[in-house]
């Protein structure tokens, strides 16, 4: 057995070149971010886990974390704690705007699934959405057993469903690398993350399926998926619920 940290490694990559671009002063859009490797992580609240992973591991250098609970004032507030992010300081930040995401504009759902409640149930409609990108810069007295001398996370109010079908399956037509599935008991989900629920209609419908899922293990996940059994679970979240890696079976694309 072995841990998830070391199995990732097997896939390490180097750090995009849009966070060197736009560190040595270039312009960059959200579709240079979206055509990197990427973390995606609905529901995500202020869970470091996918981004401690997949960076110790240099196999993920952007992830993109959704929440519709947690407003920029509350996410600012975490960023700003000392050791919110261990290791790292902000170098730069990017904001965007919605027409920096969707420059096409949003796009009709189509599936042929219904949600279980209005999505609109829990978002406040007096929050302003906000979307901004920190590229973190290592600190010098780490090494790169932390993870990459610079990575890139953006931080998303929105539905993370939504998001992505609109981001990964319309606009981008690229799926995330790496998923954290975590489906919240007592959270304020109008559909289920995982099997069954909206999200999964969505996945298999336009058959955009990420490669790896990082699933909790009060998690229903996904169909055609299969544990790496090799890997031990590592602890996350709240409450340190234990997540198991998944790969996409081989046959699903097939």
């Amino acid at each position: 057995m072995t841990d998830i940290i070391t199995y990732l490694k097997q896939y390490r990559e180097e750090v995009p070149a849009w966070i060197d671009n736009y560190l040595r002063g270039q312009q960059v859009t959200f579709g240079d971010v979206m055509s990197s490797r990427m973390g995606y992580y609905p529901g995500s609240g202020y869970d470091g886990t996918l981004m401690k992973v997949c960076n110790m591991a240099h196999c993920v250098h952007s992830f993109l974390y959704v929440d519709y609970l947690i407003t920029r004032t509350m996410m600012e507030q975490h960023i700003a704690q000392p050791r919110s992010i261990n290791g790292y300081h902000i170098a730069r930040r990017i904001e965007w705007t919605a027409a920096d995401l969707l420059p096409c504009g949003q796009y009709p759902l189509t599936t042929l699934k219904r949600p279980r409640s209005n999505p609109m149930t829990f978002v406040d409609r007096n929050v302003k959405p906000y979307c901004f990108t920190l590229i973190m810069e290592r600190n010098e007295n780490q090494d790169d057993s932390r993870g990459a001398r610079h990575f890139a996370i953006t931080f998303l109010f929105a539905d993370g469903i939504a998001t992505y079908y609109q981001l990964f399956v319309r606009e981008y037509a690229v799926a995330p690398w790496i998923f954290l599935l975590q489906d919240h008991g007592l959270g304020c989900n109008y559909d289920l993350f995982g099997r069954g629920g909206l999200l999964d209609a969505i996945i298999r419908e336009n058959r955009c399926y990420p490669p790896f899922v990082l699933c909790g293990n009060d998690t229903r996940i996904w169909d055609g998926y299969e544990r790496i059994k090799e890997t031990m679970p590592i602890n996350g979240g709240m409450h340190h619920n234990p997540r198991s890696l998944f790969r996409l079976k081989s046959t699903v694309l097939q």
